[in-house]
């Protein structure tokens, strides 16, 4: 459910018209909120979202590509 909602507030904060060959590191950090951070590559994306996450049980992310 955590990450359902997570999605749905990253995707609020994503504007309208972006490339489509780019991602979104979304970050979460519990108590102070959201990080938009664009990527070039999905690989790249999910390897710093672990790196986040590693650094506080308290901390998620997830990457979500970009669309037109």
């Amino acid at each position: 459910m955590k990450k359902l909602v997570l999605v749905l507030l990253a995707m609020m904060a994503i504007p309208s018209i972006v490339k489509s060959d780019s991602y979104y590191l979304i970050l979460s950090k519990k108590g102070t909120g959201l990080e938009r951070i664009e990527m070039t590559d999905l690989s790249e994306c999910e390897e710093l979202g672990e790196q986040w996450s590693n650094v506080s049980g308290r901390h998620s992310f997830v990457c979500l590509e970009a669309t037109k």
